[in-house]
């Protein structure tokens, strides 16, 4: 005959131990509680002379044991814990972790378009050339991060050839800097404008035959950062994208006739998004 006494001391020791090696939530001590409670009614009832308390104070052991204990710490059998549980960390966006370490090396010229005597289009207390800054100083920062050599055409509200030069020459002198610097890539960046202030979205040029899919890929990661509208991708005769030696390409980043998007393109972390998205862009286009 089993002696109860001895085996529920065994047991209780067996629960102390797994209860200093692994730490117990408090859902599981509970459940500790209920078994200890069991048990002594078990060894209590055998005491009294019941001949099946045996086999009934093994089978609240294991029950117990399998239900109530190790089924909750280990999850086993498809057991769901009723553990309140702890707090998940979203997947982080596709984007924010992509690799920009082929930009490594490349020469890329950064150009804000407009600035200085020329603010460009100019509405809803939005003046283009201050965008198209704020948004290349930003790219220059994020480019030269990732390694490479960035050349800005100009870094302050300045023109980039000397006052009073004709437009042309104004936009020879950005090419200029960048046939200097053998540049692998030429990134001309501007604001849009409409008569109609209901069209907003931004859109990339390439020139016609050239760099449709650098036109291409800076596009689609730069709506899948900001989430404006996508104009898409058309090829132009722009004096920068006619004339440029290397792949270039002329983001138009809104319309600041549109007084939603000129608020965003105001607005630092649009511009930071913006700035990114072209960045990302230039990144999958050299992959």
């Amino acid at each position: 005959m089993v002696d109860n006494k001895k085996v529920l001391a065994i047991v209780m020791l067996v629960f102390m131990a797994i209860s200093i090696v692994i730490p117990t939530q408090v859902s599981h001590a509970a459940a500790l509680d209920e078994l200890m409670g069991s048990l002594a009614t078990s060894t209590m009832a055998s005491s009294s002379g019941n001949t099946a308390a045996d086999g009934g104070f093994f089978n609240n052991i294991f029950g117990l044991l399998f239900d109530k204990i190790l089924g909750p710490i280990f999850n086993i059998f498809g057991g769901k814990s009723d553990s309140t549980p702890g707090k998940v960390n979203p997947l982080p966006d596709p984007g924010s972790n992509q690799d920009l370490g082929v930009l490594r090396g490349k020469t890329i010229v950064v150009d804000p378009g407009h600035g200085g005597s020329n603010p460009g289009a100019v509405a809803n207390d939005t003046r283009e050339a201050d965008n198209n800054l704020a948004v290349g100083l930003k790219m220059r920062d994020k480019l030269v991060q990732a390694g490479a050599k960035v050349v800005m055409t100009r870094s302050s509200d300045t023109t980039v050839a000397s006052e009073g030069s004709s437009l042309g020459e104004e936009l020879q002198a950005r090419l200029d800097m960048a046939q200097a610097n053998n540049a692998d890539l030429f990134v001309s960046v501007h604001s849009n404008s409409n008569p109609d202030s209901s069209i907003a979205g931004a859109m990339t040029f390439y020139p016609s035959g050239n760099s449709s899919d650098l036109a291409s890929a800076v596009q689609s990661s730069v709506i899948k950062r900001t989430g404006a509208v996508d104009k898409g991708t058309s090829p132009a005769t722009f004096y920068v994208l006619r004339n440029a030696s290397m792949p270039s390409i002329l983001v138009e980043m809104g319309f600041v006739t549109n007084s939603a998007e000129a608020a965003r393109l105001q607005q630092d972390t649009y511009r930071n998004q913006m700035a990114q998205g072209i960045v990302e862009g230039l990144a999958a286009y050299f992959k």
